[in-house]
């Protein structure tokens, strides 16, 4: 029975055991660049309630609608619709598919929108920083790790609000990198995902003032 109910659930998302199996960047971005069209679709049944999710975290950690928001991997842009709706004006997408953001641009939500790896600390070097950043989907198995972690927290403004998604086993991965940065868990969420026993995290970070010794 469990092994039916795991064949089922496998060929209902076919999309994620390709994507989470990429083997390079360049896989996973072409994969991605030939899944923009059906994205929303596919991904809907399962992830429609995190978008609505983090933009709410957000207006309660940080009320200002005029805030400057990093949507990292900002993919269609499910989540830039989401923080618009709840009245934020300043954001500015980026994600390593050129078809995703696309699609993202569309939706008429971003301020500006760049195509980049989040691994290559140089789309960051003359970068503003920003009061918000966003992962959404983005740690996770063959997507995203401590390099992509180091360089978002490296251009966050002091006590500004990191927000990241992240399934419970990679969490436990991620987690001795998590806790070397100076920031603060300020929120946490826990929701099922996928239909399995597993969970999703909606983890709000903030990071610390840095004093000059």
């Amino acid at each position: 029975m469990v092994k039916e109910q795991s064949n089922d659930f496998l060929e209902e998302r076919a999309w994620l055991s390709s994507i989470c199996d990429s083997q390079s960047t360049e896989e996973l971005k072409n994969k991605y660049d030939n899944w923009a069209n059906n994205y929303d679709t596919d991904v809907q049944k399962d992830w429609s309630f995190m978008p609505s999710a983090i933009a709410k975290t957000l207006s309660q950690l940080l009320p200002d609608k005029q805030c400057s928001i990093l949507d990292a991997g900002a993919g269609t842009g499910l989540v830039g619709e989401a923080l618009a709706k709840e009245g934020y004006t300043n954001l500015t997408a980026v994600d390593l598919s050129e078809q995703m953001l696309a699609i993202a641009k569309e939706k008429q939500v971003y301020q500006s929108l760049h195509q980049g790896n989040l691994e290559d600390s140089d789309i960051f070097s003359n970068s503003e920083k920003f009061d918000v950043i966003i992962t959404a989907g983005v740690f996770a198995y063959a997507h995203a790790g401590e390099k992509v972690l180091n360089n978002l927290f490296s251009v966050l403004k002091e006590e500004g609000i990191f927000l990241l998604t992240i399934r419970e086993d990679y969490r436990q991965e991620m987690q001795t990198a998590l806790e070397q940065l100076s920031w603060q868990l300020v929120s946490e969420e826990a929701f099922p995902i996928y239909n399995e026993a597993k969970l999703m995290y909606l983890l709000a970070l903030k990071k610390a003032i840095i004093i000059n010794s």
